[in-house]
C-alpha cells in the first residue's frame, strides 16, 4: 500500500514526538535547591569559659571621659568597690555588684563576623573597655566599638582578635556602663528625713505692729468702758441698799 506524502508526514512527525518523550522520561528526575537557613555561627556567651566565682577582679573604663571604676573580690567572696571615679562614702551593695558581674560573664553575642577593617566599627578607638581577672590571673577583655546604624546593636571585640567582631544587644551594654561606671554598685543613699520648719507670718512687719496697736487700743477702751460702768452703778446700787 502507498502512503501519500501527506501520511508520510504525520507518521514522521509522530515518531519524532514519541522519541522525545522516551527520551525525557529517561532522564532523571532533579531535586530542587534546598533553601539555605539563616544561621548565627557567632551568636553565644562571649566568655563561655569565665565562672564569676573564680574571679577577682572588674574593671571598667569609659575611653572617652576618662571615667573608671574598679571591683575587687576578697577569699570571702566579697565584693569592694577598690577605685572609681563617681566614687562615695557608701558601702559596696553585694547584690549590685555580683548582678553587674553577672551581666558580663553573661553577655551574648547575636551575630559575629569577620573583618579586615576593624576601624570601620570604631573597634581602632573603642568607647569602653572592659576586664575581667580571674585568680589566676588570666585576664578577659571586652572593647565596645561603635552602635551599628540600623538596629539596636554595638560592634565588639574580644581579647586580642582585632579579625572577629561581636554583635552585641544595645541595652545590655548600657546597662553594663550604667550599672559600673556611671552609678557604681553602692549601696543606696538612705531617704533624708524631711526636716519641720516654721510657717512663716504671712503679715509682713509693719502690719504686725499696726494690727498689735489696734488691738492694744480697744482692748484699752473696753477697759476704759467697764470701768465707768462700774462706776456709774455703784452710787445706784448703794442708794437701792440704803433703808
Amino acid at each position: 500500500m502507498r502512503l501519500n506524502r501527506g501520511t508520510l508526514i504525520l507518521l514522521v512527525v509522530s515518531v519524532i514526538v514519541i522519541a522525545a518523550v522516551l527520551v525525557l522520561n529517561s532522564q532523571p528526575a532533579s531535586a530542587p535547591a534546598p533553601t539555605p537557613e539563616a544561621t548565627a555561627e557567632g551568636a553565644g556567651p562571649l566568655f563561655p569559659d569565665v565562672t564569676e566565682d573564680a574571679l577577682v577582679r572588674f574593671e571598667a573604663i569609659n575611653n572617652g571621659s576618662g571615667e573608671k571604676t574598679v571591683l575587687t573580690r576578697d577569699e570571702g567572696g566579697v565584693w569592694t568597690v577598690a577605685e572609681a571615679t563617681n566614687t562615695s562614702d557608701l558601702a559596696t551593695d553585694q547584690d549590685k555588684a555580683k548582678s553587674v558581674v553577672g551581666l558580663l560573664v553573661g553577655l551574648a553575642a547575636t551575630d559575629s563576623f569577620t573583618t579586615e577593617s576593624p576601624t570601620d566599627f570604631g573597634l581602632d578607638a573603642p568607647t569602653h573597655t572592659y576586664v575581667l581577672t580571674d585568680k589566676d590571673g588570666a585576664a578577659y577583655t571586652l572593647k565596645i566599638g561603635n552602635k551599628s546604624p540600623t538596629t539596636p546593636r554595638y560592634y565588639a571585640l574580644v581579647g586580642d582578635d582585632t579579625a572577629t567582631v561581636y554583635v552585641l544587644p544595645q541595652d545590655q551594654v548600657d546597662n553594663l556602663a550604667r550599672q559600673m561606671i556611671t552609678v557604681p554598685p553602692y549601696v543606696a543613699s538612705p531617704t533624708p528625713t524631711p526636716t519641720a520648719t516654721r510657717t512663716p507670718n504671712p503679715y509682713s512687719e509693719v502690719e504686725q505692729t499696726a494690727t498689735a496697736a489696734v488691738e492694744q487700743t480697744l482692748a484699752a477702751e473696753m477697759l476704759t468702758a467697764t470701768a465707768e460702768a462700774t462706776l456709774e452703778a455703784t452710787p445706784e446700787a448703794t442708794a437701792e441698799a440704803t433703808p
